[in-house]
């Protein structure tokens, strides 16, 4: 099994940082759902979502609008 690249939770800024900890609590999640449960602004979630898209730190699942994390979270 392939280890995931870890990632301190610290060094990402406030809404990456939230979306983070909530793909943590939650595993996989709709688009739209993880901007609804942080009372995220569609424009503030998708930035923050694709810097971590980006960053492979959130990976989207198959060809669906599911997203999960990509790395293991050091808190």
């Amino acid at each position: 099994m392939e280890s995931k690249r870890k990632v301190n939770i610290n060094s990402v800024g406030y809404e990456e940082k939230e979306i983070l900890l909530f793909l943590e609590k939650n595993g996989k999640c709709l688009y739209g759902n993880i901007f609804k449960g942080l009372k995220l602004s569609q424009m503030k979630g998708a930035e923050a979502m694709l810097s971590l898209i980006s960053k492979k730190y959130v990976t989207n699942v198959g060809k669906s609008s599911f997203y999960e994390l990509n790395v293991e979270l050091v808190k």
